[in-house]
């Protein structure tokens, strides 16, 4: 019977909604607290049940690959948002794209950086590069240039999950405080998982992190295959 249980879809479904509700009730009254950012407590929640209980991946895909079936339609509904505040787009285009150009130049040299002290081979590199991408995207420049593709997926989750959850306090420590700004960083650094994050910080936020989703995917698509061939006089 425990057995027929588990490979019930409902039961993941609703202990994945579960926790996520919980982990939202938990983070209004501990706002501060960065272990209850929703998806990053609900993912340690469901990965600790998995190996506690020595219950395969397979057995919970059963009812969570449904939320994958959000992803898209997630990431599209935030033109929304970007329409609302497109003044800030036009008045601060510039700034914006070489913002966004330069925390991808960065976001490349130091996976150079790592491929050096680490001995990283080519395969490596070409998994790492596309990080800070939202997944579908990530997917196919991995794919496509011979990375390992579920390393990428799995590093582009860590990435978004990390950015969503120190993303504010680093921007605080710093002294960024521009709404613009703010949500530029978590959308080129972090891409959808930390513009999540973005769009409870304030809407302009979110919209300016729903386009740095964009225009980072758009770029690391098209800088890509350069950025390996350039790895392979480094490494």
């Amino acid at each position: 019977m425990f057995n027929d249980l588990l490979k019930n879809p409902l039961l993941w479904i609703t202990l994945t909604l579960g926790f996520y509700l919980l982990a939202s009730k938990l983070k209004e009254k501990w706002p501060s607290n960065p272990l209850f950012t929703p998806l990053a407590f609900t993912m340690i929640v469901i990965i600790a049940i998995l190996l506690i209980f020595n219950i395969p991946l397979e057995t919970y895909q059963s009812g969570g690959k449904y939320f994958s079936l959000f992803i898209t339609p997630a990431t599209v509904s935030l033109a929304i948002s970007l329409e609302k505040n497109f003044d800030y787009l036009r008045r601060y285009f510039p700034a914006i794209l070489s913002g966004i150009f330069l925390g991808v130049l960065f976001h490349t040299i130091l996976i150079y950086l790592f491929a050096v002290v680490f001995h990283f081979d080519k395969k490596m590199v070409i998994t790492l590069i596309p990080k800070s991408i939202t997944t579908a995207i990530a997917v196919g420049v991995s794919d496509s240039l011979g990375g390992i593709v579920s390393l990428t997926v799995g590093i582009v989750i860590i990435t978004g999950v990390i950015g969503a959850v120190i993303g504010p306090a680093v921007l605080k420590t710093f002294g960024v405080v521009d709404p613009v700004a703010q949500g530029i960083a978590l959308g080129s650094s972090a891409h959808a998982i930390g513009t999540s994050r973005a769009i409870e910080m304030g809407e302009v936020q979110g919209a300016m992190s729903g386009l740095a989703i964009v225009v980072t995917g758009v770029m690391i698509v098209a800088l890509a295959p350069i950025a390996v061939k350039f790895a392979e006089f480094i490494i």
